[in-house]
């Protein structure tokens, strides 16, 4: 399993939250708190906005470990930005550890050609960003159905072999013509379908009992959506918890602060990045966790369309 968070706010270095909490995600690559192994070290990425400059997000995915990874921190004091996802890899069993295979996954076709030349829905895909935490269950079974579900525009997009990766082409399928300009109902929307799609694939080919782990986070840059989902019934779910504060800092100690007219800033993550209460909330299993453009936060049960058993 792997590990990750997301920031939704005021502007912040990338380094504030990556390396300035006493359990930062850094932190989570050496010693996961609620794993059973704590080292997840098959590789890391960050994937952040600055929308003055580019709706697309900026990707770094490296193999090395995070906690070995000198390049970003020199890097992440330099990048100020409103929101940014950042994990941590522990590869599933047989899956390679290879930088297409680390998480977040941008959108569309990953191709770097003049933006005049793609389409609406291809320019809209490349806005996104996708990461996952747990494993799809039967996969192996239905991943070649799962594949010719797919057109060949998205098919094409899929570079590397997770899971997740899939997982992220059948979301963007799903968003379909609403890709360009997508609400964050539109966004909720595609990734509820896309569990059910998934779950039901599971129970077609007579592995409904197959654990599902699906703790999904996706974002267009000015939304964030993420779920705390597992199955069977019995199965239990990956940790996910909101932090919600006027804003976090770091100095010295890290400290989030209070905002007496609202919380301005969101931390979508696997645990706790620093002990505070107030601060912290757990995502309830089988729930869907939704950030608006302007802060709102919201959590309602991820009810899906599946057969029972």
């Amino acid at each position: 399993m792997c590990r990750f968070m997301a920031y939704h706010g005021p502007p912040i270095q990338l380094d504030e939250l990556l390396y300035g909490p006493n359990h930062s995600i850094i932190q989570q690559s050496v010693n996961a708190r609620e794993r059973d192994e704590p080292l997840n070290g098959d590789g890391w990425g960050v994937g952040w906005y600055n929308p003055e400059l580019t709706p697309e997000p900026g990707v770094y995915r490296e193999v090395r470990p995070a906690w070995n990874d000198e390049n970003m921190r020199r890097l992440s004091p330099l990048v100020e930005t409103p929101l940014y996802f950042a994990h941590v890899r522990a590869a599933s069993p047989g899956l390679a550890v290879h930088q297409l295979n680390c998480h977040p996954f941008p959108g569309g076709q990953h191709t770097l050609e003049d933006s005049r030349h793609r389409d609406p829905v291809e320019e809209g895909r490349q806005k996104l960003l996708f990461m996952h935490n747990g494993t799809l269950g039967a996969y192996g079974d239905v991943v070649r159905q799962l594949e010719h579900d797919l057109t060949q525009e998205t098919y094409l997009g899929i570079r590397g072999t997770t899971d997740s990766e899939h997982a992220f082409a059948l979301v963007q399928e799903k968003l379909g013509g609403a890709v360009p300009d997508p609400s964050v109902g539109d966004l909720a929307l595609a990734v509820r379908e896309s569990l059910g799609y998934l779950e039901r694939l599971k129970h077609d080919v007579g592995r409904g009992g197959e654990t599902t782990w699906a703790n999904f986070c996706l974002t267009d840059g000015e939304s964030v959506v993420a779920t705390r989902y597992a199955s069977p019934a019995d199965a239990t779910a990956q940790s996910l918890y909101v932090g919600e504060a006027g804003s976090f800092v770091s100095d010295g100690e890290f400290v989030a602060t209070p905002d007496p007219g609202g919380n301005a800033a969101t931390i979508i993550a696997s645990e706790p990045l620093f002990e505070n209460d107030r601060v912290w909330r757990e995502v309830p299993r089988n729930h869907l966790v939704t950030v608006a453009p302007d802060g709102h936060v919201s959590l309602e049960p991820l009810a899906l369309d599946v057969p029972a058993g």
